[in-house]
């Protein structure tokens, strides 16, 4: 019986699986960690981000309302304690480029995660025609990509489009993206709608 234990004790080791995750320079699973006491006895906690874009334990996703030409809302958004997220309204001539300029400033505790690959996904309605559907930056090159600022204090996208009629319309999409504190990272997947007022 003896033999038999110890291989099963030897194999425990083997079943240990070590997860990359996209963070600031750390590579852990998606889930957050005790990684022991801080100063004051409580155990630090530290959250590395998933693609999946789940939301950090304990923290639910309040309703940020809408802004200026568009709403966000959805999946894990961005707390006010994070940093802020603005979307222009797109308005214009009838058949010219309308550009919406979306944009990601985190407060000073916050910065964005480059390593992260961010991406955007859209959908336009009949009568609107979009320059790109999907938008990306960052990952592992920490590349700029489609974005026209990317860097730790803010990232931003602009999103052209052009309508065949006049009127008012609603692009719908996504958001993937992560902001950082020094030793903790919270993924975002977030639905966003920009606004298009064609004349």
């Amino acid at each position: 019986m003896l033999p038999a234990m110890s291989r099963a004790l030897l194999l425990i080791p083997l079943l240990a699986i070590t997860v990359g995750a996209y963070s600031c320079g750390k590579s852990a699973s998606s889930q957050d960690k005790d990684t022991g006491p801080t100063a004051n006895g409580a155990p630090e906690r530290v959250q590395f981000p998933d693609e999946g874009g789940g939301a950090p334990k304990g923290l639910g996703a309040p309703d940020h309302g809408g802004a200026p030409g568009g709403t966000i809302g959805g999946g894990a958004t961005l707390h006010a304690d994070e940093g802020t997220l603005t979307i222009d309204k797109a308005e214009g001539k009838v058949g010219s480029e309308l550009t919406s300029n979306l944009t990601i400033t985190p407060t000073t505790d916050f910065h964005v995660n480059v390593d992260f690959p961010t991406k955007i996904t859209l959908e336009a309605p009949d009568g609107v025609k979009l320059m790109k559907k999907e938008l990306t930056a960052g990952g592992a090159s920490k590349a700029q990509g489609d974005a026209s600022a990317f860097s730790e204090k803010s990232m931003a996208f602009a999103i052209k489009a052009t309508a065949d009629k006049p009127g008012s319309y609603e692009i719908k999409g996504k958001i993937k993206f992560a902001v950082c504190k020094v030793d903790q990272c919270f993924p975002k997947n977030q639905a966003i709608t920009i606004t298009v007022a064609a004349n």
